[in-house]
């Protein structure tokens, strides 16, 4: 039960990294991408469009953010340490760019119960279990601190050359992802990805707690 009980403490967040490059990205490691459209917009094109993006206010789960889209929640059950399951809520936009962009989170989720709530090894299982579930390997990472809070931010790529860009963002004991899924290097449109990060903002209101779970005392 060991060997399986930290694999099984990350599931719960990370289903939604698998969830979408599953969903909208095809089968993921054979880089075979039936989810993507290929798009006819010219990139400078596209580009403009960046203006329109909608925000979309998740007031009730902590956050605001801009999407090239309406998205759909969805809430997935994912797999715990205990063997039974919790909901993962996720939004998810649909395919009107190349790269489709989601956002899930949890609140005290197993993958931080189960590393003590400490920011670093929370941050650092939830990238390794990412990429295990994608089967993607690390192009590179950056250590980010979103309006204060700890972050890890990394971009990873399958061998049929389609990227997972992922942002983590540890808010008090509430875990946001960040999800940008991409066919090929050529898809990819870094000003888009860094528009989707950069405009999610933790609530003003949602404060890191001053007393943590007795696990972190």
């Amino acid at each position: 039960m060991k060997k399986i009980y930290p694999i099984l403490a990350v599931v719960i967040l990370l289903v939604g990294a698998y969830y979408v490059w599953k969903n909208y990205s095809g089968s993921g490691p054979s880089g075979y991408l039936p989810g993507f459209r290929n798009s006819s917009t010219p990139a400078s094109a596209s580009a403009g469009k960046q203006l329109e993006w909608p925000t979309v206010d998740k007031s009730d789960a902590g956050f605001t953010l801009r999407m090239p889209s309406e998205p759909h929640q969805v809430v997935v059950q994912a797999a715990n340490e205990a063997g039974g399951t919790e909901p993962v809520n996720m939004l998810v936009t649909g395919n009107s760019s190349e790269t489709t962009y989601a956002v899930a989170w949890a609140d005290k989720p197993p993958v931080e119960r189960v590393n003590g709530f400490s920011p670093d090894k929370t941050l650092d299982q939830a990238r390794d279990g990412a990429m295990g579930r994608t089967q993607t390997s690390m192009v590179n990472e950056t250590r980010v601190n979103p309006q204060g809070y700890p972050g890890r931010e990394f971009v990873a790529r399958n061998v049929g050359g389609g990227y997972l860009e992922t942002r983590f963002i540890m808010a008090g004991t509430r875990l946001y992802m960040l999800i940008a899924v991409s066919p090929s290097a050529t898809a990819r449109h870094d000003e888009e990805i860094a528009r989707f990060f950069n405009s999610f903002t933790v609530a003003s209101d949602q404060k890191v707690p001053e007393t943590l779970p007795a696990a972190t005392r």
